[in-house]
């Protein structure tokens, strides 16, 4: 398969939030703006936060194929999961027609054979992309051929305090979101035929700047998007229903 026929998780969620970020993301990513030292940070502490939650599962095993070696961790991670005894992590899987994830954890359930999909976040609580982030992750898996039982996000539990070493099974809850990641699935399909679109496309979309630039995230193309907004503009003024207005009047 082609590497420009995929869309993977992370540009599912990034084609979400901006299709025309999506787009730069792939075709111009020269365009983007340098990680700061908060976003490294951020970075640093979400994979931490992931070498913990592996300590939760003492009897996982890990899918080491590298990330941009797709096909060998799909077919890694089937051959893991055809033992039905091991919860696995970073397993992998991967449609017809090019939807890509990994999961944290894929934790067996034994006696019905089929599996829970465990999200690690290093957030505190279950916010509104984590759950788009677990429906793709669901029509992915489920799609290639798994029989997926839970969508769980694991989170940090803020009421936890360290006494000595940490104890991973105080620090970590595990929320059950099956019901709101299956309602979510309905949508995933149209989603991703359209951002599939946008990918093929010539030209980059044409999306006009707001507050979806810097929500959930702050989007990368932000320096490009916004150059011709001054360094103080009505952005930094109003926001919500009255912004839209002042923009719709110029």
């Amino acid at each position: 398969m082609k590497q420009k026929s995929i869309l993977s998780k992370s540009q599912y969620l990034q084609g979400l939030q901006c299709p025309k970020a999506l787009w730069l993301n792939r075709y111009r990513p020269d365009l983007k703006s340098e990680i700061s030292p908060v976003q490294q940070y951020l970075f640093s502490s979400g994979r931490e936060v992931g070498r913990l939650a592996h300590a939760y599962f003492p009897e996982g095993v890990e899918i080491v194929a590298a990330y941009n070696r797709l096909e060998e961790a799909v077919r890694s991670t089937m051959i893991e999961a055809r033992r039905q005894s091991k919860t696995l992590f970073e397993a992998a899987a991967m449609t017809l027609d090019g939807a890509y994830s990994r999961i944290d954890v894929m934790r067996p359930k034994r006696k019905s054979g089929a599996w829970d999909l465990v999200e690690v976040k290093s957030a505190t609580g279950v916010k509104d992309y984590h759950l788009d982030d677990m429906a793709f992750q669901r029509y992915t898996f489920e799609t290639y051929g798994y029989d997926i039982g839970s969508s769980i996000l694991m989170h940090i539990d803020n009421t936890y305090v360290r006494s000595k070493t940490i104890d991973v099974f105080k620090l970590f809850r595990l929320t059950d979101c099956t019901a709101i990641v299956k309602a979510r699935m309905s949508d995933v399909s149209n989603n991703f035929a359209y951002l599939k679109s946008v990918l093929v496309a010539s030209t980059e979309p044409k999306v006009a700047i707001g507050k979806h630039c810097k929500t959930p995230f702050a989007c990368d193309f932000i320096p490009y998007c916004w150059q011709s907004v001054p360094a103080y503009s009505v952005y930094n003024i109003f926001n919500g229903r009255k912004l839209d207005e002042l923009l719709a009047r110029g």
